[in-house]
């Protein structure tokens, strides 16, 4: 992927920089006219000039390149879509009563902060208690998890951006990203399409976690510029 840094634009908007990814991997099963034998070939080029005879585990070894070349696209495409969408609504600034203190404390919430913090704006609460989430606005995915013996629909993988800004912990008074996981939980007796409709699944919310990583990083900029 080659890479040119322009400078950013005089308006204050980022500047797109200009770079490419391209991705090619041809994979084909023939036989062979002389022997008669199925035969595994591969190319990584648009004419086939590197055309040639491969194992399965070199097209296994090759594949892992072109998914990341493949991620490389949808790290630019997010990033074309960061830099060119408006600018959401600005964030919205409360206050609550503090339940150690008894005084008034204010917050402003993360960008796209999904919380409904009335409770707290109408009850004493305290402090560290204060949260707010942006959470995945992508159509949630549910795989069949078996834990009791009887498999049942379970979401997976997926992704939350959390702010606590009175918490007693560093890391959690800045924007931060919580993944949804299950362990050790299996899913079972998968035929190849049941095993393919899993991969297809966890690609699906992989893409979704790429937002949620731009997202993030959009978020956590706002924040921290804010606080300086």
């Amino acid at each position: 992927m080659n890479t040119k840094v322009q400078a950013e634009a005089s308006t204050g908007t980022p500047a797109i920089q200009d770079q490419s990814s391209t991705t090619i991997f041809h994979v084909e099963t023939m036989t062979d006219l002389d022997t008669g034998q199925p035969t595994l070939v591969a190319s990584t080029q648009g004419n086939h000039g590197d055309l040639q005879v491969v194992t399965a585990d070199q097209v296994l070894n090759e594949a892992g390149k072109a998914h990341k070349k493949v991620d490389d696209a949808v790290r630019l495409a997010l990033q074309f879509q960061a830099a060119t969408t408006p600018a959401p609504p600005a964030p919205t600034t409360w206050t609550f009563t503090d339940r150690d203190t008894s005084t008034r404390r204010s917050v402003t919430c993360i960008a796209g902060c999904t919380t409904d913090h009335q409770h707290s704006i109408d009850n004493p609460v305290f402090a560290v208690d204060v949260v707010c989430w942006n959470t995945d606005s992508s159509e949630p995915r549910t795989l069949p998890v078996n834990e009791t013996g009887t498999p049942e629909d379970l979401y997976v993988l997926s992704t939350v951006i959390a702010c606590e800004p009175f918490s007693d912990k560093a890391a959690r008074r800045i924007p931060h990203a919580r993944v949804e996981i299950l362990e050790d939980h299996f899913i079972e007796d998968l035929d190849p399409d049941g095993l393919q409709a899993v991969i297809d699944t966890v690609e699906l919310r992989l893409t979704a976690m790429r937002h949620r990583h731009a997202e993030l990083i959009r978020v956590r900029n706002e924040y921290l510029g804010r606080q300086a």
